[in-house]
């Protein structure tokens, strides 16, 4: 099985969908067919928006033509560390072999808190791919 995993990013203090964030959920539209399964990840980051990321990242792709029974919802993680720790126990009980995580290029190539590592960290799976949004 083959799973995409969109990270999230804080929403605008309306509650609305950050640039970064639309970036990322526009390129996963492109490649959603080349997966069985989408998980999107993130929870309340911005109290103010009051929004689990997760949630809202779902509800868009559902409205831009991805079926629901494809998308998984992890909606607790407030950073990059807990996105891979929350998901990764998704990742397992599907029975992921191929994981490729989607984010913006800054967020995939930065040293600390570095996602790929994290990833590996947590589902033991020995090979992540990515794509930068």
């Amino acid at each position: 099985m083959k799973v995409l995993v969109v990270l999230g990013n804080r929403m605008n203090d309306d509650g609305t969908l950050s640039d970064a964030m639309l970036e990322r959920l526009n390129k996963a539209l492109v490649v959603a067919d080349d997966f069985d399964k989408i998980i999107v990840t993130g929870g309340v980051a911005n109290s103010i928006a009051g929004r689990a990321e997760g949630d809202m990242m779902s509800k868009w792709l559902v409205e831009n033509g991805v079926p629901m029974g494809k998308i998984l919802v992890e909606n607790r993680s407030h950073t990059t560390k807990e996105n891979a720790k929350f998901t990764a126990p998704i990742i397992k009980g599907i029975g992921a072999e191929e994981v490729t995580i989607l984010s913006s290029a800054y967020h995939i190539d930065r040293k600390v808190y570095n996602p790929v590592r994290l990833f590996k960290k947590y589902t033991k799976l020995p090979q992540i791919e990515t794509i930068r949004a």
